[in-house]
């Protein structure tokens, strides 16, 4: 499990969702990083699937999804790539 830094920090909250767009083989430098709220990791499964398809980037890109564990972590929770 991953475990890096979330830059938003609010206590207790762990509705809170990053994703991180990946355009080269090198994760841990994503071409861009939005933040967003689901209501579960299933929901923000589907709406990193939107987002991934919603960003100006390579076609190639895929996304990292990380929830925040209330106390200012990012947890790993799938890689998100686009439908072929």
């Amino acid at each position: 499990m991953t475990r890096r830094p979330f830059e938003l920090l609010v206590a207790g909250t762990t509705d809170e969702y990053r994703l991180d767009i990946v355009t080269d083989p090198e994760p841990d430098n994503p071409a861009a990083v939005v933040y967003f709220t689901a209501p579960d990791v299933d929901a923000a499964c589907r709406q990193a699937q939107r987002l991934l398809d919603a960003v100006d980037s390579p076609a190639d890109r895929y996304g990292e999804l990380y929830v925040h564990d209330g106390d200012g972590i990012a947890v790993y929770c799938d890689t998100i790539h686009r439908p072929e």
